[in-house]
């Protein structure tokens, strides 16, 4: 973009005659100077204001991974509880079985007892009848001889009866035998379902307070999470609060910048054909500030108007001041320096401008000095695209 507004004057006077006026003449971009400084310190507490959204930022994800992470330990330590419960309900159905079994057995080493009790009796019984008939004892059975006969077969009952008690005792004695082994298994096996049912007892109350920790734990890093949050949207208000005096503030510098951009315009009015606008160099006042850039070329120009400490060629300004530590970026303000790069209508060395004022991020005003490759001509235009734009020194 060329410019669509430009006020030139040839500077006919010496090097000594601009001297002498850019050192009588105060520089009309102080409004614009204070603007920087206001702005550089919104800049800088907008910045800290972000540090602090960022370092909360990097907390806050700390915190929920550290809460994710209990809250996932809580459930697994859920799933173990329940695998827990259903093994000690298991051991319970066991050991109900095993105390069911004991009572059989015990059941049927009593059936088996009393049996043989009531065999006892009756062997004891049919002896007692066999030896004892008729009141004279055996030697009155033996000696009555119709009574031998029936002696006899009495004999043989009660050995009969003998024999099936002997086998009666010998089954019941094995089975008491194989019902007292049984027994002493099924009591063991009772120990140690019981012992073990105690221990996932206990496991599972342990459990259960690991759980509630866990639980606690993730309550805990929740609340301090949402403190976190809290804290950052307060920032987040901090910043916009910043950034609206900011905006206000650069309005009003760039306000100042236009008027004092049209004063200059009207003082140039009034002192055309002569060289000399309101007792200043067209169409605006050189700035107070000695420099060593080359006189009459755009680096001279803006040197003059606001502090450089570096040096370099238009093209090397915006990375020689970073260097030096100077804020840099994309968008215009007033009072920034601009910077274009060779080429595309520009010099070789490239081209700089001083921002007087700022209508949209990719619209504002400059003044310049040697746009043209003239030396000392100077002028103000409005630049409508950052095309070829290297960047702006703040």
């Amino acid at each position: 973009m060329r410019r669509t507004t430009r006020l030139t004057c040839k500077l006919a006077a010496s090097v000594l005659l601009i001297g002498a006026l850019a050192a009588a003449v105060p520089p009309p971009s102080g409004v614009a100077l204070r603007g920087i400084r206001l702005t550089d310190a919104y800049d800088q507490q907008i910045g800290q204001l972000q540090s602090q959204y960022n370092s909360l930022g990097t907390q806050l994800q700390s915190l929920q991974g550290s809460e994710a992470a209990a809250n996932t330990k809580a459930a697994a330590v859920q799933q173990q509880i329940a695998v827990t419960e259903a093994q000690i309900a298991s051991d319970q159905t066991q050991i109900d079985q095993l105390n069911l079994a004991l009572a059989q057995t015990a059941e049927a080493i009593q059936v088996d007892t009393t049996h043989l009790a009531a065999q006892k009796v009756q062997l004891t019984q049919l002896t007692v009848e066999i030896y004892t008939k008729g009141g004279s004892g055996v030697v009155d059975g033996l000696v009555d001889s119709q009574s031998i006969a029936d002696f006899m077969e009495q004999l043989d009952s009660a050995t009969s009866v003998s024999r099936k008690v002997q086998e009666l005792m010998a089954q019941v004695e094995a089975d008491q035998q194989a019902l007292d082994a049984l027994q002493q298994t099924q009591q063991s096996s009772l120990a140690k379902v019981a012992q073990a049912e105690s221990q996932l007892e206990a496991d599972q109350a342990a459990l259960q307070g690991q759980e509630s920790e866990l639980k606690q734990q993730a309550a805990s890093l929740g609340g301090q999470a949402a403190g976190l949050v809290s804290q950052r949207n307060s920032l987040l208000g901090q910043i916009a609060s910043v950034r609206a005096q900011q905006q206000a503030a650069e309005e009003a510098a760039a306000a100042a910048a236009a008027a004092a951009a049209a004063a200059a315009a009207a003082a140039a009015k009034g002192g055309e054909g002569s060289g000399m606008c309101g007792g200043v160099l067209c169409p605006f006042a050189f700035g107070s500030i000695p420099n060593s850039f080359p006189w009459g070329q755009c680096t001279w120009y803006v040197a003059s108007l606001r502090e450089v400490p570096w040096s370099g060629n238009a093209d090397q300004w915006l990375g020689n001041a970073a260097a030096m530590g100077y804020s840099t970026g994309r968008t215009p303000k007033p009072g920034a320096i601009v910077v274009w790069g060779p080429g595309n209508g520009y010099s070789y060395y490239g081209h700089v401008a001083y921002v007087v004022a700022v209508v949209s991020p990719t619209d504002f005003y400059v003044d310049e000095a040697n746009f043209d490759e003239i030396p000392g001509n100077i002028d103000s235009r409005e630049v409508t695209t950052l095309n070829d734009v290297e960047g702006f020194i703040y």
